[in-house]
């Protein structure tokens, strides 16, 4: 399973245009900056990726190195129509995540936050995890490869398998200034270790979408 994605072709530039782009000109690997209160926009990029799916039996038949395990995962939307993200649907996919596999927020490793860095998006994200899950520890990696589009949901997945692999969680760049309206946990500064090794990994739409996946080691 995989996806891959390119925001940085000038057709997706003119389709979305840079409302919502950082507009930072003084050092562009300043630009993102997830739940940071001098963010100011996201940052477009490239990539992809793809993750072998199989089950454990066909897994330990050929001897494969198994990185992880997918837990469950959910689904959930709300309504566009006021054309802003409020986090509810994040907030049932999440609460749906906790019922599904019996975890509470003190079984998780971090979460690994869609963290666009635009000022809304990460506001309602921030809320609707801290509603959930209180301060369990939070990483955004669009602040090292910005977003990617439809790629980038695999790709935050595989950096959380190559973090519950390795027992660290990755830190966010940029962040140096907490906003009161993004009340989590962000990791920074350095990865952070001795976390369980659980992760769930989140993508949002600003037309209302989210889902979240739950893996383990």
């Amino acid at each position: 399973v995989g996806g891959t994605g390119c925001r940085l072709h000038p057709t997706a530039l003119v389709a979305r245009g840079d409302s919502l782009l950082s507009h930072r000109t003084d050092d562009f690997t300043k630009a993102c900056r997830p739940f940071d209160r001098d963010r100011d926009g996201l940052v477009n990029g490239e990539g992809a990726a793809t993750i072998v799916l199989e089950s454990r039996e066909h897994a330990e038949r050929r001897n494969a190195n198994i990185r992880g395990r997918v837990l469950t995962t959910a689904a959930r939307c709300e309504s566009a129509t006021l054309r802003t993200f409020t986090g509810k649907s994040l907030q049932l996919a999440l609460e749906a995540i906790l019922a599904s596999t019996e975890l509470t927020p003190h079984d998780i490793g971090h979460i690994n936050a869609h963290g666009v860095g635009t000022i809304e998006m990460d506001s309602a994200e921030a809320g609707a995890i801290s509603k959930v899950l209180g301060d369990t520890p939070v990483t955004a990696p669009k602040s090292s490869f910005g977003h990617l589009g439809a790629g980038g949901g695999v790709v935050e997945l595989a950096a959380s398998v190559l973090s519950i692999e390795h027992g660290l969680v990755p830190a966010t760049l940029n962040y140096e200034t907490p906003d009161p309206s993004c009340p989590v946990n962000v990791i920074h500064g350095q990865a952070l270790d001795g976390r369980p090794p659980t992760a769930i990994s989140i993508n949002l739409c600003s037309t209302g979408q989210a889902v979240a996946v739950a893996i383990a080691r």
